[in-house]
């Protein structure tokens, strides 16, 4: 018995390896064309193995794209839960310099991410896999402000952070004539400004919003 349950412990590790070759090489490709032009042979070639394998792990194209969308956001999902459970009063520009710091690095994955933003039409079912994922992001966003006691809408400010953080990336992660060091330490700086607007907005709207009677 311990024999046969160290092999399907193996088996599962090699499954779950190979399923992660298949993401990275789909995180790639998808990177550099949209989703709608890209094929799973190409992804295959990226992958070193046979299109047909890919279909051992992902019935169809649409579903190894929202599991590569879905695989690293998770990631940073977690980390920041984790520092958010953590937290002894909330440093806004700790989760900020987080975030971008995962998407510098996770360069194929955020390009991957700006062109469904641009181009993506996928169905119904995929479409709702991808909601949860945003919406558990933007739950921690939620939290952050809530123990930042602001008043207004919470799920607005979010919105309007990943908003913010979004057009950071977009705008500057090409900025010309900078190595990567200088680019990052640009847009943490102005992440420091963003993060200085929303603390004056929260500030102002506590001072407008009249005290609970």
């Amino acid at each position: 018995m311990p024999q046969k349950n160290t092999l399907t412990k193996l088996k599962a590790q090699e499954r779950q390896v190979r399923r992660d070759l298949i993401i990275d090489a789909a995180q790639k490709i998808f990177g550099i064309k949209t989703y709608d032009r890209t094929s799973m042979r190409e992804i295959a070639k990226e992958a070193g193995i046979a299109a047909s394998t890919i279909y051992t792990y992902f019935p169809n194209q649409e579903t190894l794209f929202v599991e590569a969308m879905v695989r690293d956001t998770g990631a940073l999902i977690d980390e920041l839960e984790q520092m958010l459970a953590e937290e002894n009063g909330i440093d806004i520009e700790r989760f900020m310099n987080r975030y971008l710091d995962f998407y510098i690095d996770h360069e194929a994955h955020w390009r991957m991410i700006t062109h469904f933003f641009l181009f993506g039409q996928i169905d119904p079912a995929s479409s709702a896999r991808l909601n949860e994922v945003a919406r558990r992001l933007l739950g921690i966003f939620d939290r952050i402000f809530a123990q930042m006691n602001y008043a207004g809408d919470v799920r607005l400010l979010s919105h309007t952070f990943f908003s913010a953080l979004s057009g950071i990336l977009i705008s500057f992660r090409k900025y010309p004539g900078r190595d990567d060091e200088q680019v990052r330490a640009h847009m943490k700086r102005i992440g420091r400004m963003v993060r200085d607007m929303l603390m004056a907005y929260i500030a102002a709207e506590a001072k407008a919003t009249p005290p609970a009677p």
